[in-house]
């Protein structure tokens, strides 16, 4: 069994009073250092010696500054705060067992996802805009009931965002590799089925990773098979979007409308031409962004430092 007193843990986060306290309390007798600007990262590091590290990126300390971290020699274990870890791709399995955060956020994440489709359907966008320019106009909508939407990766999140619509009455489409099925999903299908699902849906909500395969995931074909008048929601990661060609489908009136929170640069240039897409709802990489949403991290990383030093096995072990 692993000795506390010989543990030491780097913290890489900018704000760590955020949770120090439940680390501190929970666990008096580790050596917590903590890395509070990307440019320190690496003298942390070095002062610290860890053989854990709890990694939390964020826009205002991101990736790339985190990247150190799965080269430095005595790191055996890498906690990522939130499910993303594609900044340690290549990191060697054989040395430091990744794990990551996924399903902490999933139910807060989901409700933002709800509340844009419910948005999104109802015309609200509208009614804002017509609100600043005090137009009294009545626009009547679809109920969601009886709509379909297809969730493109039913994993924690994903699975949540059924859950939500088949309470509002939707019929639920679902892509996963394992096929496995859940309770909120009508229909699972392998990914490969994608291009044959997406005319049959009038909401495209994506849950999906980023990776070779999934860039551009929805691209120009993918938009042109869409059913007319259908939304797309992506809180996952911009480049699964071809921005230009949504761009296009947008301005056409093929897509009725769509919610995006992650995008190709961020945060999204003032010039950008999806500032100025009036049926686009934008929000800036906040989706999960629920109150104390560090600190529920902070929570997930300390159980699972109970069972590292009780030897037991980790939780959402990542596999290399």
């Amino acid at each position: 069994m692993p000795d506390a007193n010989a543990t030491s843990v780097l913290v890489v986060y900018d704000r760590p009073d955020e949770f120090k306290d439940v680390l501190e309390f929970r666990f008096p007798d580790i050596a917590f250092g903590y890395a509070t600007s990307p440019g320190n990262v690496e003298d942390a590091l070095a002062a610290a010696n860890p053989e854990i590290v709890f990694s939390i990126k964020h826009p205002g300390f991101p990736g790339p500054a985190h990247i150190p971290i799965i080269s430095y020699p005595s790191v055996k274990w890498l906690q990522v705060g939130g499910s993303g870890y594609e900044d340690f791709l290549g990191w060697d399995a054989t040395r430091i067992t990744l794990t990551n955060c996924a399903g902490v956020l999933s139910r807060f994440l989901a409700e933002t996802v709800t509340g844009a489709l419910l948005m999104l359907n109802g015309n609200f966008l509208t009614y804002v805009k017509q609100q600043k320019e005090k137009v009294w106009r009545q626009h009547g909508f679809q109920p969601l009931r009886d709509q379909t939407l297809l969730i493109v990766g039913v994993g924690a999140v994903g699975g949540c965002v059924a859950d939500n619509a088949k309470a509002l009455g939707m019929r639920v489409l679902g892509t996963r590799r394992s096929k496995t099925p859940h309770a909120s999903v009508d229909e699972m299908h392998v990914p490969e089925a994608l291009p044959d699902l997406l005319g049959r849906a009038d909401v495209i909500s994506l849950h999906v990773r980023l990776n070779e395969e999934t860039t551009h995931l929805i691209d120009r074909q993918a938009i042109a098979n869409m059913k007319a008048d259908s939304i797309l929601i992506n809180t996952a990661r911009g480049p699964l979007v071809e921005e230009s060609a949504l761009i296009d489908g947008l301005r056409s009136g093929h897509l009725r409308a769509a919610y995006l929170d992650v995008f190709d640069t961020e945060p999204l240039p003032a010039d950008s031409p999806l500032w100025h897409i009036d049926n686009l709802f934008i929000t800036p990489h906040m989706a999960d962004s629920a109150s104390g949403w560090a600190r529920r991290f902070a929570i997930f990383f300390a159980d699972n430092l109970d069972r590292w030093l009780a030897d037991e096995p980790l939780l959402n072990v990542v596999e290399g």
